[in-house]
């Protein structure tokens, strides 16, 4: 069965930045994804943040464009008003995972990837590194 996941911010921004030595690991998570291995989604902050960071770097075009190609294959869910009370209330180290971390609950997310395991110990979900992901689902590449 396919699963929904839940992809950090940095997973995806070594992809946009190509930052080394995280790149091919994310990028493998993002073909995956693509292909439809399993169902990708981000928050409407990851959405914002992409932009802001990658607009710094590349350019505002440059971080639309890759916005754009994401959305082909990812699905965006919002963070709602539940999701920031459950994230002030948790025990979480940093406010913007636990943001990420009740929106994917939410949504009925399997697990998140990210390169941040430690900032999501309290999380009930599944927490993969992108290397740990890949290895999940090694006899599907």
């Amino acid at each position: 069965m396919i699963k929904k996941v839940f992809v950090d911010t940095d997973v995806i921004l070594d992809v946009a930045l190509a930052r080394e030595p995280f790149l091919e690991h994310s990028k493998n998570v993002l073909a995956m994804l693509e292909n439809n291995i399993a169902i990708g989604h981000l928050s409407s902050n990851c959405v914002a943040n992409i932009y802001y960071i990658f607009r710094k770097v590349g350019g505002d075009l440059n971080a639309r464009e890759f916005i754009k190609k994401l959305l082909k294959y990812m699905t965006v869910i919002s963070v709602e008003h539940s999701d920031v009370v459950e994230g002030l209330k948790s025990s979480m180290p940093d406010f913007e995972d636990a943001l990420q971390n009740y929106s994917a609950i939410r949504n009925q997310c399997a697990c998140i990837i990210t390169r941040n395991v430690e900032d999501y110990e309290s999380s009930k979900l599944d927490i993969y590194t992108p290397s740990e992901f890949i290895n999940l689902y090694k006899e599907k590449l």
